[in-house]
């Protein structure tokens, strides 16, 4: 069924999504926890900070063209 196959794809997709920024931000997070310098990981901080409001504003997007159609 197209239905069961494309709710599928969305939630791998979603899954995919979550595991890359939980990769990003708990390496992120256990370089603080190892007493790096916060200057040093602020870049990075701020780079997790931008893509978890990206896919934020993906997702809101994809699920209003999911709803209004």
């Amino acid at each position: 069924n197209p239905a069961n196959a494309f709710f599928y794809l969305i939630t791998m997709l979603h899954g995919l999504h979550l595991l890359g920024g939980l990769v990003a931000w708990s390496r992120t997070t256990t370089d603080l926890w190892d007493g790096v310098d916060p200057a040093e990981v602020s870049l990075r901080v701020d780079l997790c900070a931008i893509y978890w409001h990206f896919l934020l504003v993906v997702w809101l997007a994809f699920f209003y063209l999911i709803v209004s159609t």
